[in-house]
């Protein structure tokens, strides 16, 4: 069943790139996932990015955005250990035990299960494929066979090894949205490591900071900084508002 069901899976996924008139990519596998997973987000993750590389889904986009806010969630973990994080029901007390600050605003998001599968080269971990559901309870055996395979066939991409037919480079891998949703937290970052002569990974720690602390999205507050309504001073603890 194994090969037959990878073959199914990949006809699926090229099916809506050609649909899109676009190459394959992850943002395909990421589509594919979302119906055959009955999913209402789903999401691949960069080990060495700050960011989401994809986003399917409008909770996908909370999700992502929220466990780089917190820093903290089964994608990390995932990516940390080099093995799947199951979590069927995130409002047991056991998820809100791992992920304190996580898991309660996950539930409160509509989220009800998560299920996170490392994308792997040997024993690296160069990313993650993140599944959400609204409903709780476990992956059935198949589906839990086919999310397996929706993150082998998202790893081959990104090492540019798909098999069903050329497989795209540069920025066609990646697309443009991801880059448009999180151009604007870039944008921040930079302008907040200017205000307070520090670099970017210290700039971007204190914009996550300021979005947890106030309840704030942190896109919202990325926009806030980039409209100039917000500035971060190195003297004090407090940003003003404008």
């Amino acid at each position: 069943m194994g090969t037959n069901r990878h073959l199914d899976i990949l006809r699926v996924i090229n099916e809506i790139a050609r649909a899109d008139q676009e190459p394959t990519g992850v943002h395909h596998v990421c589509l594919a996932c979302r119906t055959g997973l009955k999913a209402v987000g789903v999401e691949i993750y960069l080990a060495v990015a700050a960011q989401p590389l994809e986003v399917v889904g409008a909770a996908g986009e909370e999700i992502a955005e929220l466990q780089v806010t917190v820093g903290e969630g089964p994608a990390s973990e995932a990516m940390r250990q080099n093995q799947p994080v199951l979590v069927p029901d995130l409002a047991d007390g056991w998820s809100e035990r791992r992920w304190p600050a996580f898991a309660p605003a996950a539930v409160a998001a509509g989220v009800a299960a998560m299920f996170v599968f490392p994308l792997t080269l040997g024993a690296i971990a160069l990313g993650a494929l993140e599944i959400c559901r609204d409903a709780d309870g476990p992956l059935s055996p198949d589906e839990l066979a086919d999310a397996l395979l929706f993150a082998d066939t998202a790893t081959a991409l990104l090492l540019g090894r798909a098999t069903s037919q050329a497989a795209p480079e540069g920025d066609e891998l990646w697309g443009t949205e991801p880059e448009r949703r999180w151009g604007v937290v870039h944008q921040a970052t930079g302008m907040v490591s200017v205000q307070l002569g520090t670099d970017l990974g210290e700039a971007f720690l204190r914009l996550r900071a300021h979005a947890y602390l106030t309840g704030i999205r942190l896109s919202e507050v990325a926009a806030d900084v980039v409209a100039r309504r917000l500035r971060f001073t190195p003297d004090t603890d407090h940003e003003k508002q404008r």
